[in-house]
């Protein structure tokens, strides 16, 4: 039914700059056809995972796994300087038609490495299949397969964006 609505918008103007910084990153697995290739009806294939690590101290605050139909379930662990590891987030059925995001606060001290593990389902049992008798590759069409670990965190105004993370070896 027809209705009007009378949209009001606020803002709140601060008396100084923000003391941090948001910034949205991600992490994934390898993308070549050598290390992704989920085989025909295999339901609970491993991928390669996603690894970064921390090169200055962050507040991890936002997580959201990204897969495509095959998708199963994803993991997001952090292993620690020290030798600890604590699974911070773990999806264990993943849905396509579900993307969530989860916020978090977790104090991140710098060396500590997120591992991203995920499993996918490219078997006639997984319903939103669309082939189970075909190999899958890494692809952006929703036919193909990804494998993203998004995540957020939170870092002092004046850090470098660009420094967050180690730069992988080439």
């Amino acid at each position: 039914k027809a209705a009007t609505d009378h949209v009001r918008i606020g803002f709140t103007v601060a008396k100084e700059p923000p003391a941090r910084r948001y910034v949205s990153l991600f992490t994934s697995s390898p993308t070549d056809p050598e290390h992704f290739v989920i085989p025909p009806n295999d339901p609970n294939w491993k991928s390669p995972p996603g690894v970064v690590t921390f090169a200055q101290d962050v507040e991890l605050v936002f997580m959201m796994p990204h897969m495509h139909s095959r998708g199963k379930d994803m993991t997001y662990t952090l292993e620690y300087p020290d030798g600890r590891t604590e699974a911070v987030l773990s999806v264990p059925r993943y849905d396509f038609n579900w993307q969530l995001g989860y916020d978090t606060s977790i104090k991140v001290p710098k060396g500590t490495k997120l591992r991203v593990d995920a499993h996918f389902d490219n078997s006639p049992n997984n319903k939103f299949n669309p082939n189970p008798s075909r190999s899958v590759y890494y692809g952006e069409m929703t036919w193909e397969e990804m494998m993203f670990g998004f995540f957020s965190v939170v870092v002092d105004k004046d850090a470098d964006t660009g420094k967050i993370l180690e730069k992988r070896p080439q």
